[in-house]
C-alpha cells in the first residue's frame, strides 16, 4: 500500500509540475496560425475517433483553420503517443485519448518509450460516458437484482463479457463482482461486436461496455439494457436503473480527453480548452454526443489533471487487486 501511495503522490506531483511549466511558454496571440493536428491512438471508426472528428469539425469552423485527425493505434495507444512525443512540438499538435490509454496503459505497458504522466499535460476533458450492462433479449433477467441472483446461483457458468482484457468495461465487471461478493467469470473478447455476439449466442450472460455499441442492439430488440454505471439516471434514458441504486457510489465512466505534449504553451492549452468546452456545450454537439451516450464535461486543464490522476490511481489499484500483469 505504501508503494501505491507513493505512485499516487508521484502522479499528482508530475501533473502539477507539468502544468506549471507550461505557463513559461507563450503562444502567438492569433493561435492557431496553421492547421491543428489531433492524433487519435485508436483505429478509425472507434468512439475516440468519432468524437475527435465531430469536435474537430466544430473547431475548424470556429478557427478558420483545418483540424487534421490522424489515427495511430497499437500497444494500448502507446505507439501513437510515442509518435507525438518524438515529433515536432509546435503548439498545434494534440491527442484525443480514451480513458484507458492514459489510465490503464501506463500500468500495462511499462516498457513503452513514453511516460504519459511525464511527457504529456492535460488540456480538456471532452466528454464522459457511463458503462452499461445488458443481457440477451431472451434472458429471464430484467433487473440488476435478477442478474446478480443468476450469477450467485450459476457460479463459473455465469460469464461476464466485455471488449478487451483490462479495459474499463472489463474492470467494471471486476469491481461489481467484488462489491457484490459474487465472483463472476470474466471473458473479454477482442472487440465490442464479438462481445455482443457472445451474449446473443448465450456464450456469455451479460455484457458490460459503453453505451454506443450496446444501445443500437437494445433498440433493435437483440439485447436488454439492465443498468448503467452513472451517478444518476440519464435524462434521455430514465427507464434504465443505475448500478449505484443497488451499490451506492459505484460510478464507472469511460471518457475522452485532449492532452498535449510537454512544452506546449499555456496560451495554446488555455485556448484549446476554452474552445473545446464551448463547442461541447452547443446544442448541436450536446445532441450529437447524447446519441453516443456521452456527456460534455466543462473542466479547466487543472481540473482535468486531477480527474485524470484520480482515475489513474483508482484503476492501478484495481489492476493490482486482480493480479493484472504488465504486458510489456
Amino acid at each position: 500500500m505504501k508503494a501505491f501511495n507513493r505512485r499516487a503522490a508521484l502522479a499528482a506531483a508530475c501533473i502539477t509540475a507539468l502544468m506549471g511549466s507550461t505557463a513559461m511558454a507563450q503562444a502567438p496571440a492569433a493561435w492557431p496560425t496553421k492547421p491543428v493536428r489531433i492524433w487519435v491512438p485508436s483505429p478509425a471508426g472507434t468512439a475516440p475517433d468519432i468524437v475527435a472528428r465531430v469536435m474537430g469539425d466544430k473547431l475548424s469552423k470556429a478557427w478558420g483553420q483545418p483540424v487534421i485527425i490522424e489515427n495511430r493505434p497499437g500497444a494500448g495507444g502507446m505507439i501513437g503517443l510515442g509518435a507525438i512525443k518524438s515529433g515536432t512540438q509546435d503548439d498545434h499538435t494534440f491527442a484525443m485519448v480514451p480513458a484507458s490509454v492514459i489510465t490503464l496503459s501506463p500500468y500495462m505497458y511499462k516498457t513503452a518509450q513514453v511516460d504519459v504522466v511525464k511527457d504529456f499535460v492535460p488540456v480538456a476533458l471532452v466528454a464522459e460516458g457511463p458503462m452499461m450492462m445488458a443481457v440477451s433479449a431472451s434472458s429471464p433477467a430484467n433487473s440488476l437484482a435478477d442478474v446478480m441472483a443468476m450469477a450467485k446461483k450459476d457460479g463459473e457458468k455465469f460469464v461476464v463479457t466485455s471488449p478487451l482484457m483490462y479495459s474499463v468495461p472489463h474492470l467494471a465487471g471486476e469491481v461489481l463482482g467484488k462489491a457484490a461478493g459474487i465472483p463472476m467469470r470474466a471473458v473479454p473478447y477482442a472487440n465490442s461486436g464479438a462481445a455482443i455476439a457472445a451474449v446473443m449466442n448465450n456464450d456469455a450472460q451479460i455484457i458490460i461496455d459503453g453505451i454506443p455499441p450496446i444501445e443500437p442492439m437494445v433498440k433493435g430488440g437483440k439485447l436488454k439494457a439492465i443498468a448503467v454505471f452513472s451517478e444518476a439516471r440519464l435524462a434521455n434514458r430514465p427507464q434504465i436503473a443505475t448500478v449505484a441504486e443497488t451499490y451506492p457510489g459505484m460510478v464507472i465512466n469511460g471518457w475522452f480527453g485532449i492532452i498535449a505534449p510537454k512544452g506546449t504553451s499555456n496560451a495554446a492549452i488555455e485556448r484549446m480548452n476554452r474552445d473545446v468546452v464551448a463547442a461541447a456545450r452547443t446544442p448541436e454537439l450536446t445532441e450529437r454526443f447524447d446519441t453516443f451516450g456521452v456527456y460534455a464535461k466543462g473542466l479547466s486543464p487543472a481540473q482535468f489533471g486531477k480527474y485524470w490522476n484520480d482515475d489513474l490511481v483508482r484503476w492501478e489499484k484495481v489492476l493490482k487487486d486482480i493480479g493484472a500483469k504488465p504486458q510489456q
